[in-house]
């Protein structure tokens, strides 16, 4: 036992360390693409460095283009992502400076004048025991910001304690899809995009109050041929919908023996479940129905 309790702490530590080193892949950026500014305010230096003047201000909403993103990482807030070079426009004039990725939103998100912002607020580590051998696990605090004019209406924010899921992000937004009081639904996805790690979906509702409002979640997990499991939605605007209900359909398949039929696809033994939640669209809550 002290042998494996070693070895996971060595396993436990090196996936810290793996993380803040390449977590950078998160933001799934490539040269050209646009993004907006996930911090209230974020500093737009002269050059890929905090000891480097700083040549402007942007605010969380404001719209950028990567030209680069350069080989100079910097740690902060718990995790370390590169310096990128960016172009942007303010008062209708085109500027250009450098600016820690870390400071940038993932997937950009828009709907009117609204920019739903979510990225990386901080990683956090926390230090455990496992038979008095002590070992690091995190969390990641994702935060979703409602924001107009380089304003913050609203923000939401849950944790990932699963870092490997943090390999593939991305967002969308829907309608209200017939939930009473939503304007519209949100919907983040984080994935290990890889065999045997699971894709999370995280979901909130966009009220007519201008509130966001975290609603429940689904999970996806496979292993080609030998397992899957899937969830699926109903909103009570898409067919089967019930008013003010959230139903969620499960989907569980196992081939432990890993059996194929003739044509070589594999033989499931597949169970079905059904979840349901109540809306409440007055004060905006959900809870389990029997």
């Amino acid at each position: 036992m002290k042998r494996f309790s070693f070895f996971l702490y060595l396993v436990l530590s090196g996936a810290a360390t793996s993380y803040a080193q390449t977590r950078a892949s998160t933001w799934n950026l490539q040269p050209g693409e646009s993004r907006y500014i996930f911090t209230d305010t974020a500093y737009v230096r002269t050059g890929p460095d905090t000891r480097q003047t700083i040549a402007d201000t942007l605010f969380a909403g404001d719209e950028i283009i990567v030209r680069e993103i350069l080989e100079k990482p910097l740690a902060l807030k718990g995790f370390t992502a590169p310096w990128l070079q960016i172009s942007y426009k303010k008062d209708s004039v085109e500027k250009n400076g450098f600016l820690w990725q870390g400071l940038v939103s993932l997937t950009p998100l828009r709907r009117g004048d609204i920019r739903f912002i979510f990225g990386i607020d901080r990683r956090f580590t926390k230090t455990y025991q496992d038979n008095g051998v002590p070992y690091e696990a995190s969390e990641i605090l994702i935060r979703l910001k409602a924001v107009t004019g380089g304003t913050s209406i609203h923000s939401a924010e849950f944790r990932i304690t699963d870092e490997e899921t943090l390999n593939y992000t991305d967002g969308r937004i829907m309608s209200g899809l017939g939930l009473t009081n939503v304007r519209n639904i949100i919907v983040l996805t984080f994935s290990g995009a890889a065999c045997g790690i699971p894709t999370n979906h995280y979901y909130f509702a966009w009220l007519q109050d201008n509130r966001l409002v975290r609603l429940p979640g689904r999970t996806d997990e496979s292993d080609a041929g030998v397992y899957y499991h899937e969830e699926r939605f109903v909103f009570p605007a898409e067919k089967g919908g019930q008013p003010d209900q959230i139903i969620l359909n499960i989907e569980d398949a196992s081939n432990e023996d890993e059996k194929v039929d003739k044509t070589g696809n594999p033989i499931y033994i597949i169970k079905k479940s059904q979840q349901r939640f109540g809306w409440n669209g007055g004060n905006g809550t959900f809870g389990p129905l029997p």
